[in-house]
């Protein structure tokens, strides 16, 4: 079983950078280098390395812009490598928005996500989901905790 992590908004504080979305629009990606990490890296740490010991791998899906795809998978998959460097390389998937999460859903997998229509469809194909939204009733890392 594979637990899916979103990028922005879920792990990465791509929202919070000034003018992320100008920037972007314009073939700037600064904004997903210069997004925070939406948790506490030693919590990250000590969670993550217990899923992994419960068998669980770890997974990206996230999405990015038709128009610059290649320079986002490239800012992104760099983020990921300096505050998110758990997820198994070929569990890892930065798309357009043409191509539906849920096409990556295996039997067991989970999807952590901000959005809830994201969460709603990966739930119609048969799996689970953990609302990483900032204002959910029980946080992320909670939920994570509760699988090891």
């Amino acid at each position: 079983m594979t637990i899916f992590f979103d990028m922005d908004g879920t792990i990465a504080g791509l929202f919070f950078v000034k003018d992320f979305s100008k920037k972007l629009s314009e073939g700037d990606m600064t904004p997903y280098t210069q997004a925070r990490a939406l948790y506490n890296a030693d919590e990250m740490e000590i969670v993550i390395n217990g899923l992994k010991a419960k068998g669980y791998a770890i997974g990206i899906i996230s999405y990015a812009d038709e128009e610059y795809l290649q320079e986002a998978i490239a800012a992104k998959r760099n983020w990921l490598s300096e505050h998110f460097p758990y997820a198994d390389e070929d569990k890892i998937h930065i798309v357009t928005k043409a191509v539906a999460k849920e096409t990556f859903y295996n039997d067991g997998d989970i999807l952590v996500d901000d959005a809830k229509a994201n969460r709603e469809k990966w739930e119609q194909v048969g799996g689970a989901t953990i609302n990483a939204y900032f204002r959910a009733p029980i946080k992320m890392m909670e939920v994570l905790r509760g699988l090891i």
